[in-house]
């Protein structure tokens, strides 16, 4: 006759695994969460000292501090800010 102990404690080693990792899912955070407040279907990054100029021109922002921004056809905004450069007013 077999003893119950073993399938009950592979049963509870089951149930223990599948709590762990459902509560570690539920407290990882989601993908979308680090983008912080870019708008939706932009495709925010970070410029920080010493990196290249976004678009290859210089953007009249403070030069001593990292920014989040994205571009488009119209200029450069600081997602950070709220100060929008556009393309016309900056220097090649």
């Amino acid at each position: 006759m077999r003893s119950l102990f073993p399938t009950l404690s592979n049963a509870l080693t089951g149930l223990a695994i599948t709590l762990l990792v459902s509560v570690g899912l539920t407290l990882s955070p989601p993908a979308h969460a680090e983008q912080g407040d870019c708008p939706r279907l932009q495709a925010c990054t970070t410029w920080c000292p010493g990196d290249p100029n976004p678009a290859g021109r210089p953007v009249p922002w403070d030069g001593n501090v990292c920014h989040d921004y994205y571009w488009d056809s119209y200029g450069v905004h600081d997602v950070g800010t709220g100060a929008f450069y556009s393309w016309a007013t900056m220097p090649w």
